[in-house]
């Protein structure tokens, strides 16, 4: 729409008493002063347009409430935009601006101001006279102080300081719904001393085999021991770099830009997390894995992308360490190139940084490896923020502490916070955080069951569960632990009784086990026979399916974790037989085909509300999952050779007013009427209540022999 017809169309509509205007498809470059006409306008709408310039007509409309002009090329706005003092709400997202307006001060009925996107490089104290201000939008500029007069803004629910050039921590700034964490953290720190942290966790990880240790090895000393042994759980190493001492190769790209570290003035300290690859250690990983990381996935070129696990890797990476910066190596490449989809999976994993080919054995691609590694370190901003020099004294003595001890009280940290003049909770909250992070220790501050023990030797807790998941006593006993074979596996200087239940807790916190009597016997899934038993008949059962790109080991066993109030009687390594009501449901991984099976027997009439539960146990357990690839499928009805059809397809083609579709079904194509299938799978919305009943002793379920679960003295829990 071009200006003349613009104002035409105002023209025409000014004595309609228009109350709201929108040009949201329309690309306008200039508002007409004719705007002013719209006397009673309440709504303007001109987000994503080419407009740079308001009129000083645009003060005559006092009757604003809400205005959105973001997503243009505003740098300014006139003085007249002060008069419209009913305004309430203003967008100015993704525009040009490089101070906020003095106009936008005067609007004192203001409530929401967004300003994000844009180039400001400050707050002006002016800020505090919008005292009804509610949310403040000031991500992603350039801003790098706060003004105090914030602090008048007593009715602010919201403050979004993300993405600029401010040291409050992640933890902190991420806030966004608690603007007084922000604002007192800052303030209480701002005349303190602060040096940055100059410190990351690099931590390596991949199967077993790979050479993980070796590239250590190389990048620490320049050499190769073909006796390494593997890694038992892990190892931690630091490796310095930074400082005149490193070889000028490693800093081929240091210094572009305006990096804090570019004249090799400040040494960076690598914390090396060298991971054990064997199956059984991979439960144990999701303790460390961390984010604010950066990781290298380890990869044996000799063998295929899906021998290697590649996704599996990198789905347990985006889960546990967020948007953490990836680089796959490719090692033992004097032996055979890295074949891999590269361009596929940066494509599905943005995250990965780099893909690089080195033989450990040779040295061959180890300084190339080292450069990566620090031009990474370089692009990460939280390595060089500046945090009180009161928390370094307590992270220093914390790892003074460590070397004598495996672990710490909450009291103990508390203390050592008061002595430091760490003295606010929220500082002290926000430390143990930047400082599980680091590796410096593994606290779960948010969890009930592990908050007040925090762990300084990492070996401690894994060598803990892998004496578990290793006893031979509780894999005769098919994975049911308890007390008093826990008090015998742990039976060590190192494992006092009163922490014994600690290293149970932390498996329960990961879904590795559940409680059976609480606290006095638990049920490990891994340890559960691999062999399926007998589980019955299940012709005419309502059939369901997962299918996976990729199936994790984990999904099963943690399903069967969060189900063990409905198991009845039957449960093996990768399957279970469930009971709710008058309905059985059989739920087995086929891991190697990449599917889950569920059958449903028993009243026909709440089969699909026991479906309902049991895809919402999986369903929630994918959502811990990053990028995992998990299609729900419909077996066809008295077809068992037929391809099972996509669920999300027939929901589609119902919305659609489709009533049937073909499907090859053998050597026959047949119509499937498409309400018809989803009936039998999806609950009737109309309905309010969903009932599941499951069978209890005490909360919980009684675990029997060869393969059986049963309780003498069974209830029934609504």
């Amino acid at each position: 729409m071009g200006k003349v017809e613009l104002i035409k169309t105002i023209k025409k509509v000014a004595n309609l008493n228009v109350t709201s205007m929108g040009l949201l498809e329309e690309e306008i470059e200039e508002l007409p002063a004719e705007i002013g006409l719209l006397k009673n306008l309440r709504f303007l709408y001109l987000p994503r347009h080419e407009i740079r310039i308001l009129p000083d007509e645009i003060g005559e409309l006092v009757n604003l409430v809400e205005i959105d002009l973001s997503f243009n090329k505003f740098s300014s706005i006139p003085i007249n935009f002060g008069m419209l003092q009913n305004l309430k709400t203003l967008y100015l997202l993704n525009n040009q601006f490089i101070s906020i307006p003095s106009a936008i001060f005067k609007l004192k009925r203001l409530e929401t101001l967004s300003i994000s996107r844009n180039k400001l490089q400050k707050i002006p104290p002016e800020i505090g006279q919008l005292t009804n201000l509610k949310k403040l939008y000031l991500s992603d500029n350039e801003i790098n102080k706060i003004p105090s007069e914030l602090l008048n803004l007593k009715k602010l629910v919201l403050l979004d300081l993300r993405g600029n050039q401010l040291s409050i921590p992640p933890e902190i700034i991420e806030k966004i719904n608690d603007p007084q964490a922000i604002l007192n953290y800052y303030f209480s720190l701002i005349d303190k001393k602060r040096k940055r942290i100059n410190e990351l966790k690099l931590i390596l990880i991949g199967q077993g085999s790979v050479g993980k240790t070796s590239v250590v090895h190389q990048i620490l000393h320049n050499k190769f021991d073909p006796n390494q042994d593997k890694t038992d759980g892990i190892s931690i190493k630091q490796w310095q770099i930074g400082g005149n001492k490193q070889p000028e190769s490693i800093f081929r790209n240091w210094g572009k830009g305006n990096s804090s570290i570019q004249n090799h003035d400040s040494t960076i300290r690598l914390n090396i997390w060298d991971f054990g690859g064997q199956e059984i250690m991979h439960a144990t990983h999701q303790f460390f894995l961390t984010k604010r990381s950066l990781y290298l996935l380890v990869l044996d070129a000799r063998l295929t992308q899906e021998e290697n696990r590649v996704e599996y890797w990198l789905k347990i990476i985006q889960s546990f360490g967020g948007e953490s910066p990836v680089l796959i190596i490719g090692n033992k490449t004097d032996q055979h190139p890295l074949d891999i989809d590269r361009t596929g999976l940066q494509k599905k994993y943005p995250n990965i940084v780099g893909i690089l080919e080195t033989s450990a054995a040779t040295g061959a691609g180890i300084e190339m490896l080292k450069a990566e590694i620090a031009e990474q370190v370089d692009t990460l901003p939280h390595v060089r923020d500046l945090l009180p020099e009161t928390w370094f004294a307590v992270k220093t003595q914390l790892e003074e502490l460590g070397k004598n001890k495996n672990f710490f009280t909450q009291d103990e940290y508390l203390d050592l916070c008061d002595k430091n003049d760490v003295k606010d909770e929220i500082s002290k909250h926000t430390l143990i955080g930047f400082l599980h992070d680091l590796g410096v220790v593994l606290h779960f501050q948010d969890d009930p069951r592990l908050e007040n023990l925090g762990i300084l030797n990492p070996q401690w807790v894994t060598n803990g569960v892998y004496k578990i998941l290793n006893s031979h006593e509780l894999f005769q006993n098919q994975g049911q632990l308890n007390l008093l074979m826990l008090n015998s596996i742990l039976n060590l200087p190192e494992y006092p009784s009163n922490k014994r239940l600690f290293i149970v807790d932390m498996m329960k916190k990961f879904e590795l086990c559940y409680d059976i009597e609480p606290d006095k016997s638990f049920l490990i899934p891994d340890l559960l026979p691999k062999d399926e038993p007998f589980t019955g008949e299940w012709d005419g059962a309502l059939a369901f399916q997962i299918h996976y790109n990729v199936l994790p080991s984990s999904i099963i066993s943690r399903f069967i974790v969060r189900m063990n109030a409905f198991i009845y009687k039957t449960i093996w390594r990768t399957g279970v037989v469930l009971k709710s009501g008058n309905n059985l449901a059989l739920v087995k991984a086929d891991v190697e085909d990449r599917k889950i099976y569920i059958w449903i027997n028993g009243n026909k009439r709440t089969r699909r509300e026991f479906l309902a539960v049991i895809r919402a146990e999986f369903s929630a357990i994918h959502k811990t999952i990053a990028k995992i690839d998990a299609t729900e499928k419909i077996p066809l009805p008295n077809a068992p050779e037929a391809t099972p059809i996509d669920l999300e397809f027939l929901r589609r083609l119902a919305g659609e007013g489709r009533e049937s579709v073909p499907v090859q079904a053998g050597n026959q194509i047949v119509d499937l009427i498409v309400k018809k299938v989803l009936r039998r799978i999806e609950i009737d919305t109309s309905r309010t209540e969903i009932h599941i009943h499951c069978n209890v002793q005490d909360s919980n379920i009684l675990a029997g022999d060869k393969n059986q679960l049963g309780s003498k003295s069974k209830k029934k829990r609504k």
